[in-house]
């Protein structure tokens, strides 16, 4: 039974960029560890805030292909060629809109200079053709080289920040290094692809090409707009009503439950290309499929979640200056946030695998309508404040997410009511009764979850094996 787990495509893929991805996420952790000793708060902050417009950029500029792309290519690999050069091109021709719109943005609302505006167009476009060709492995279900080449770059990066000397590391240094460094990525990106031969059959017209991407993406793309408020416009709500430092603050939270939200993530990414051929070929295994994996996800995602807010104000304290003490809160309200919206992502994957598109475009324009004066509000009480509107608006949110789940899927969920009370159970306990425990305390407290959850697991297996 072990060699066949072992065996399995799904397993050994979401192994590949789970391994990969943490690895690469706590060299990251170390080079963030030496970028803060050396960076003031507000320079931190003015860093992390021109990545987050670069990705902001980025994501918009995907116009919804990527999901497409994944798909298509999962489904029939021989289109990859077409989607690969087309869907380059189709995102560099948006990103030139978009970097127009940018400037008119940060004309009347942004605070950001010349060189600084260089930097984020750079990072969106450099970034935009290193993610196409990452899809593109996705696609193939090729999850090994990806892994290898992100981590490979992780020790590239890791090595040159603290190999320098100190006196050399400002911002602009910074962002030029990390440019640099990307471009060389994604050349290598490019050429594994084609060594392994996975850019097959043929590149039709551009219009043509474009035109059935988009006619496939653009509730992708309605989604990713009206996501944007509480995906990527975070910053600059903090932007408007707060300080670089609180920016700082809010962005090391999210680096540091950056591992949590890849391990989550590309379990997603994983079974996307999986679940989309299996809605195709067994609509009854993959109904079953859902039902009883929904709820070892969930149990993942909490636990994770629970553990590493135990342990955030031990884990600050030991790496962090003092002057970066007040992201603690902001990291442990965080990282709840995160398990709520990989529920979104989960049942998000589940609909773009059985084409329903459009029903995650209506999910979004609620949460977004809910959410953005929420959010929005809440950035000026600086960070911890907007991190508390988000766990706030999202954790509300689920009701209506779980009623259209249900309604139009009609999956039952093993053990959906027991997830919810034991995440709730968890988050209580974590943020509020352990936060002034002895670290000790909070040790056996983690022992017992981490047992209780074992048993758990165990125990559903059996049951599963004898039925």
């Amino acid at each position: 039974m072990i060699k066949k787990i072992f065996q399995n495509t799904v397993f050994r893929n979401f192994s590949y960029l789970t391994i990969g991805s943490i690895l690469s996420q706590l060299i990251s952790l170390l080079t963030v560890l030496k970028i803060t000793q050396i960076l003031h708060p507000d320079d931190y902050g003015l860093y992390t805030f021109m990545i987050a417009q670069g990705t902001l950029l980025l994501t918009v500029g995907d116009l919804g292909i990527r999901n497409i792309v994944i798909r298509s290519i999962a489904r029939d690999p021989s289109r990859s060629r077409d989607l690969i050069y087309n869907g380059a091109l189709l995102r560099t021709l948006a990103l030139l809109v978009l970097g127009g719109c940018y400037l008119v943005y940060n004309y009347f609302l942004g605070n950001l200079q010349a060189e600084e505006l260089l930097f984020v167009f750079l990072f969106a476009l450099i970034s935009c053709l290193g993610k196409l060709f990452e899809t593109a492995f996705l696609g193939h279900q090729k999850m090994l080289p990806p892994s290898v080449i992100n981590l490979s770059f992780s020790i590239l990066w890791f090595l040159w920040i603290f190999l320098l000397p100190a006196s050399t590391l400002n911002v602009a240094f910074l962002f030029y290094s990390f440019l640099a460094l990307n471009l060389l990525k994604n050349l290598v990106f490019h050429i594994v692809l084609r060594k392994q031969g996975l850019i097959l059959g043929k590149m039709n017209n551009f219009f043509a090409s474009s035109h059935s991407l988009l006619k496939e993406s653009w509730p992708y793309l309605a989604l990713v707009l009206v996501m944007l408020p509480y995906t990527k416009l975070t910053n600059n709500f903090l932007d408007i009503h707060s300080t670089r430092e609180e920016i700082g603050y809010f962005n090391l939270s999210e680096r540091l439950t950056g591992p949590i939200a890849f391990v989550l993530d590309f379990g997603l990414v994983t079974i996307f290309p999986n679940l989309s051929a299996l809605w195709v070929s067994n609509k009854t295994k993959f109904r079953n499929y859902i039902s009883a994996g929904f709820k070892y996800y969930m149990l993942l995602g909490m636990l994770l979640c629970f553990l590493f807010t135990l342990f955030a104000k031990e884990l600050f304290g030991l790496i962090f200056p003092e002057s970066y003490l007040p992201a603690v809160l902001v990291c442990q309200l965080q990282v709840w946030y995160l398990f709520l919206t990989s529920v979104d992502s989960l049942i998000g994957t589940i609909f773009g695998a059985t084409d329903n598109e459009k029903k995650i475009l209506r999910l979004g324009i609620v949460n977004s309508l809910f959410s953005t004066p929420i959010l929005f509000f809440s950035s000026q009480y600086g960070a911890l404040g907007l991190a508390s509107g988000m766990v706030f608006s999202f954790a509300f949110f689920q009701l209506y997410l779980w009623y259209v789940f249900g309604k139009t899927l009609h999956v039952a969920i093993e053990d959906r009511g027991l997830m919810w009370l034991s995440a709730a159970v968890l988050f209580v306990t974590s943020y509020y009764v352990a936060s002034d425990l002895h670290v000790g305390y909070k040790a056996v407290m983690a022992a017992a979850a981490l047992l209780l959850t074992g048993m758990y697991f165990f125990k559903n297996y059996t049951l599963a094996k004898s039925t």
